[in-house]
């Protein structure tokens, strides 16, 4: 994706507290989008947000089962 392409929208992504939902995570937010992340572990979800904010953008964590 490019950045700042999805400036603007909102990312819901489950499985968000590793492997290819984390990844996703970031890269959503890499291309500017603000993001919604739910998992089981409210620990690994807090570190995703954590380098979702590093890289600017915006991020909520649900913890959910």
């Amino acid at each position: 994706m490019k950045p700042n392409e999805l400036t603007g929208k909102v990312a819901l992504v489950t499985g968000a507290s590793k492997g290819l939902g984390k990844a996703m995570s970031v890269a959503l937010a890499q291309a500017g989008a603000k993001l919604a992340l739910v998992s089981r572990d409210e620990k690994r979800l807090a570190e995703t947000a954590a380098a979702i904010r590093e890289v600017g953008s915006e991020a909520e964590v649900f913890p959910a089962d």
